[in-house]
């Protein structure tokens, strides 16, 4: 084939371009790591270079688990087709999200090299270590695709390798430490000290040594870090926002495609995570100017999401009926105007009013909320008169209880500026009841997610007190579209950034249900997806759903968000306090490390415990006593007294 013959540095070309490329409304690269030198999107090393680094002596850190290995010189007597011959040792570690893992080496033989590997769904890492030098190789598995690729003969399974990172050292090695952090980082260092770092968004959950028989002996511990400890103090006296819920938009095409039992076990999850929001994406460009189709399948619209079928902007109003019953409610927004209104306020605002009329006869209500616009730009002045003139004539159609949202930004900066045109005449922002905005360019800082926080910071400053809705957050950076649980734990630090930071009233992902081809969209843009192969019944389409779930399940509407403090920088904390005794407590464990947490909080006493984390979907155990808990790397634990939603 072609591909063979193109040559591994064209092959290389390919791939940075095709890293690089971007949807047309998505923001810019995302930005590396503080010291990577590149973007996050790009699959280099730091470390390295031609200069041999000079090993610093070696300090076992305090506390640790040590468990003994060796490989000997012993040939072994079987064979791993498709995996290379030589003596193995496999470590009975199932390895949390994030981690560090050090192997102590006692002995390594001058002619030794020692193969450490790392596996996952999807792919893995090798290191190979021998007394001289260190190399760093990322490996994929999971297309027969990359067989092609890689030319030559190929193994018994599909893979393809990265090119080896490699750093020479001086001085004698004593220890390997392997990190996987919360910034897409996978680290090697050499006696405690950094040598190479490699963006990776790969999920990796076991290891195992292998070195050739005949090649000396390495023996040595494995490290395994152990909790450290910290304290989270609750003061419910301090309050701030109440929370209005979590959602997002459920597809009328992909609620279609649901079989009987689909559609039962849908309105099952929609109550148990607790995504009563539904955010309308309706007609807009295919509406009629009779206003009367506003909820005819045949007219959904054919989205931009790469060759999947239609499915966007349309509505279902028996939906949303259904949806009230479990006592759910509705946001809707025109994205793209139909032609006939253009920017006609007076037919802007007919429309807007005529959704409301036919929402209330066909499902019992107007919407709740209704938002300016969605992502379009407008010039200041045409935002200011539209909300002066949609606000007159709700009020004089009879929907006076029908709140308005600003017109949402795709990026939280440009947020920012349209809260600032709306505040510009104080008459406009009056009318105003939410702020909200999307927080695309949040994927500019996977790779160092705090740096996002100044940008939130100065959204809290535009909008001041004005209660604010997250109407729109999901991946659309094309590197980050993976099912795994890294990019899901990197969306649950907006979460909490969103409600600690910029007290969110309201988180909604972008779609909750959504009908897909292509599955890198289902992996990213919903949080669950139709199964025809389980029989058209709803299925999680990757990680997102558990980890949004995290806060959804036990975070109730009316509840209050109060003070939670700790001197943790990566234990993410937040509290929320209700009627009844109806207390939440979330803690996302960001560290590389475990922690043992003991929980300060006058008069609460917890009922149940929802662990998340690769291994466990919102798994709910009995809360233990005492105000102590432990939280593995990369988990996170939901403490609370409230019940999950159920059926009506």
């Amino acid at each position: 084939m072609i591909m063979k013959t193109i040559g591994i540095g064209m092959i290389m070309a390919v791939f940075a371009a095709l890293a690089s490329a971007r949807e047309s409304q998505a923001p810019s690269p995302p930005q590396s790591a503080p010291g990577a030198g590149q973007s996050s999107g790009e699959r280099h090393y730091q470390g390295g270079g031609s200069a041999a680094l000079g090993l610093a002596a070696w300090q076992r850190p305090a506390s640790v688990m040590a468990t003994p290995f060796e490989l000997g010189e012993v040939a072994p007597k079987f064979a791993i087709w498709g995996g290379g011959g030589g003596v193995r040792h496999y470590f009975d570690d199932l390895l949390p999200a994030l981690f560090e893992r050090t192997l102590e080496l006692e002995k390594l033989d001058a002619k030794s090299e020692l193969v450490w590997m790392f596996t996952g769904e999807r792919g893995g890492c090798t290191i190979t270590v021998t007394p001289h030098h260190v190399e760093l190789v990322e490996r994929h598995y999971d297309s027969p695709a990359f067989n092609e690729m890689a030319g030559g003969k190929p193994p018994r399974h599909p893979e393809w390798k990265t090119p080896a990172a490699r750093v020479e050292f001086t001085g004698v090695l004593h220890a390997v430490t392997v990190r996987y952090d919360h910034k897409f980082g996978l680290s090697v260092a050499l006696n405690g000290r950094e040598a190479l770092r490699r963006f990776c968004a790969l999920d990796l959950s076991r290891h195992q040594l292998r070195c050739q028989a005949g090649q000396g002996v390495v023996r040595g511990k494995l490290l395994i870090p152990q909790a450290e400890q910290a304290k989270v103090i609750v003061d419910p006296a301090q309050r701030h926002q109440t929370m209005v819920g979590f959602g997002g938009i459920a597809a009328p095409t992909a609620y279609a495609q649901l079989s009987v039992e689909g559609k039962r076990r849908w309105w099952q999850m929609v109550c148990e995570y607790n995504l009563l929001i539904q955010r309308e994406y309706p007609a807009g460009q295919m509406l009629n100017e009779a206003m009367d189709n506003w909820d005819r399948l045949d007219d959904a619209v054919p989205h931009y999401y790469g060759d999947n079928f239609p499915n966007g902007e349309i509505s279902d109003f028996e939906y949303i009926k259904m949806l009230r019953r479990q006592g759910g409610m509705v946001w809707f927004e025109f994205w793209k105007f139909p032609r006939w209104v253009g920017n006609d306020i007076d037919r802007y605002t007919a429309a807007m009013v005529r959704y409301c009329q036919v929402s209330k006869d066909k499902a019992g209500a107007p919407p709740e909320v209704v938002g300016i616009q969605n992502e379009v730009g407008q010039s200041p002045a045409q935002w200011q008169k539209m909300t002066l003139a949609l606000r007159a004539k709700l009020d004089a159609a009879g929907f006076k209880s029908v709140r308005i949202h600003m017109s949402d930004d795709g990026r939280l900066a440009g947020g920012i500026k349209r809260a600032e045109t709306f505040r510009h005449l104080p008459e406009v922002w009056a009318a105003i009841d939410y702020a909200a905005t999307h927080m695309y360019d949040y994927q500019n800082h996977f790779t160092d997610p705090d740096g996002f926080d100044a940008l939130l910071g100065k959204w809290k400053e535009a909008v001041g007190d004005k209660p604010f809705l997250s109407t729109e957050l999901c991946i659309n950076h094309a590197q980050y579209q993976l099912p795994g649980y890294h990019p899901a734990l990197t969306m649950g630090q907006l979460y909490h950034k969103n409600l600690v930071l910029a007290d969110a009233a309201a988180i909604c992902y972008c779609w909750t249900l959504l009908n897909v081809e292509q599955p890198s969209y289902g992996w990213s843009r919903t949080l669950c997806v139709p199964d025809p192969a389980g029989g058209f019944v709803p299925k999680a389409a990757s990680h997102q759903l558990r980890v949004f779930g995290a806060y959804s399940r036990r975070i109730r509407e009316g509840m209050i968000r109060v003070d939670a403090k700790t001197d943790d920088v990566d234990l993410l904390v937040s509290a929320f306090d209700g009627k009844a005794g109806a207390r939440t407590l979330v803690l996302l464990n960001r560290s590389t490390k475990p922690r043992t947490v003991e929980i300060v909080w006058p008069q609460a006493k917890f009922e149940t415990l929802e662990l998340t984390d690769p291994y466990h979907q919102n798994e709910v155990r009995n809360a233990p006593e005492g105000g102590h808990i432990s939280i593995e790397p990369g988990a996170i634990v939901t403490l609370s007294t409230a019940p999950l939603g159920s059926l009506k």
